[in-house]
């Protein structure tokens, strides 16, 4: 047989495609399971749950969740890790945007708060899980190192405002444990009120203990109003 009769392999058609197709599914599929996941784990736990339940309230078969999930613990720690990127971007912001100490911390203590009043799935899911915020992440792969790195945020503007006389003179790392504490134990009250309180009443009691807890008795006086950047 000559060169020329030789049959030259063809790709074969569609092939990227059908790829793209594959990968767009599981991106749908990893959001649907994900969703379903953080609104298990906030009802029975991650102990209490199981891959079944996360199946049937995604609206999938279990083999399919398999198929795009390893299992659980990681599903578990995926959720932390996105979600705790997600709030560090969030208090970043708020802090870069106001230029005066006070107004930028508050902003970095509402915003972070209204983070979780919008997300209340992943906030009963830190609540159910039982450690406290003041002492510090549990050890999830990658989450608590995005943990440490938002409570520089809040440590870096204590010790500034310390400088300037705003805030009472104490350790910054007390003053950001203390700080959690309280948003904790609001956010925590907020849940077990039904989640009936108003996103604004939340963060105008928040920015008012704040100052009462913080600052010293010259920067306690004058409206609230402004001094931060609430949302919720």
């Amino acid at each position: 047989m000559t060169s020329s009769n030789r049959q030259t392999p063809q790709p074969e058609q569609g092939t990227p495609l059908k790829r793209r197709v594959k990968e767009e599914r599981e991106t749908l599929y990893r959001q649907a399971i994900t969703a379903a996941a953080e609104r298990v784990f906030a009802q029975k736990g991650a102990d209490g749950s199981r891959m079944r339940e996360i199946a049937a309230e995604a609206g999938i078969s279990l083999g399919t969740l398999y198929g795009v999930i390893d299992g659980k613990e990681s599903l578990f720690q995926a959720i932390h890790k996105n979600r705790m990127r997600e709030f560090l971007d969030c208090i970043r912001d708020a802090r870069d945007a106001h230029e005066e100490t006070l107004p930028s911390h508050l902003a970095v203590l509402t915003r972070g708060a209204a983070y979780f009043l919008e997300r209340p799935d992943f906030l009963r899911m830190c609540c159910r899980d039982g450690y406290g915020w003041a002492s510090g992440f549990p050890t999830l792969e990658g989450a608590s190192e995005v943990w440490n790195e938002g409570v520089s945020i809040p440590r870096g503007l204590f010790s500034r405002g310390i400088e300037e006389g705003i805030y009472v003179e104490e350790d910054p790392d007390l003053l950001v444990r203390k700080m959690l504490a309280l948003k904790q134990v609001e956010l925590t009250y907020w849940l077990e009120q039904a989640s009936e309180t108003p996103h604004e009443v939340v963060l105008r009691r928040l920015e008012s203990q704040f100052i009462r807890a913080f600052c010293t008795p010259n920067h306690q006086t004058g409206p609230l109003a402004g001094a931060g950047d609430r949302e919720g």
